[in-house]
């Protein structure tokens, strides 16, 4: 019994000791962050997060017929779940570009499986 809880104890160890570092790599900022939880985008005009906010706009559009352009993003934050989590102040405008708003969107991404999907979509 001893030798078994020694073995689950040191597995747990060595887990979070390989999970400790890369939570804090894939948070993006100095100093770490918990893994799962949300860490601010820096560049907005990256081309990865202008696609995922572009992706947002279409799919709203296609699940709702309306008619959004997008426009850009403004602020983000990405979260790691099993893929990542995008969640997107966008700027949208609508009836032919003449009324703009801003918009929160959520989306979440598994680029190994090439899989979008739009979680969240209203008008702030």
């Amino acid at each position: 019994m001893a030798l078994k809880f020694t073995f689950i104890l040191a597995g747990t160890l060595l887990t979070a000791a390989f999970l400790l570092p890369t939570s804090a790599a894939l948070s993006g900022k100095k100093g770490g962050g918990l893994l799962g939880g949300w860490s601010p985008i820096t560049n907005t005009k990256d081309r990865q997060i202008i696609s995922i906010g572009k992706f947002a706009v279409d799919e709203y559009n296609k699940e709702t017929k309306s008619k959004l352009t997008f426009k850009k993003v403004v602020k983000g934050e990405t979260q790691v779940v099993a893929g990542t989590n995008y969640r997107l102040v966008i700027v949208a405008a609508k009836d032919g570009g003449y009324r703009s708003g801003k918009y929160l969107a959520v989306v979440w991404e598994k680029p190994w499986e090439n899989y979008r999907n739009l979680t969240s979509f209203k008008k702030l």
